[in-house]
């Protein structure tokens, strides 16, 4: 074999090997943008749904149906999409669990995703409910009052990532407990 078809065979080896673009993205923006998506996508499919389904002259069912509608969503969404892929994108160096807020399985997974996405629905309703009572508008796209999906997404989010900051600092110090109590019972022994 000639040098020019052994220099080509070798390129062609690390053309395939090169990781890609999306391989070089850390995994917390890729599940950062994920939650993202999710959120808005919760907001835009059930959330804008319950006003063309239940357009009532009370507004207090409005706002029900619509807390209703979103919760639904969100723990859908959740459940069977953002876990889903999560779980798939987890490697050995890369513990990916730690951005869910709950791991576990079956028909209890899904309840538990209900509860909270009350936990990140109802405190996001009532925040821009607070500001429309207060005549502040954060929709930028659009000149009508209210929310739009781009800013539900974003207070979602934000309060996931506190919501996991909790959990996660609380899963760490029962670690770190039950590690101390580990090594004081085995140094008891010796």
């Amino acid at each position: 074999m000639s040098k020019e078809k052994e220099e080509l065979q070798d390129n062609d080896i690390e053309k395939y090997i090169k990781p890609s673009f999306f391989a070089r993205i850390p995994s917390w923006v890729k599940i950062l943008l994920l939650k993202y998506w999710a959120a808005g996508a919760a907001f835009f499919f059930f959330g804008m749904a319950a006003g063309f389904i239940w357009s009532h002259e009370d507004s207090t069912y409005d706002t029900v149906y619509l807390f209703l509608m979103l919760t639904l969503g969100y723990a859908l969404i959740s459940e069977y999409i953002v876990k889903q892929i999560v779980r798939l994108m987890r490697t050995s160096r890369d513990d990916t669990y730690y951005y869910n807020i709950i791991n576990i399985k079956g028909a209890l997974s899904f309840f538990a995703y209900l509860g909270y996405s009350i936990l990140i629905v109802l405190p996001t309703m009532a925040f821009f409910g607070f500001l429309a009572d207060k005549g502040i508008s954060l929709n930028f796209w659009t000149l009508t009052d209210g929310v739009d999906p781009f800013l539900f997404a974003l207070m979602a989010v934000f309060l996931d990532f506190i919501y996991l900051f909790i959990k996660n600092a609380i899963c760490n110090f029962i670690k770190k407990r039950k590690f101390k109590k580990t090594n004081e019972f085995k140094n008891k022994e010796l």
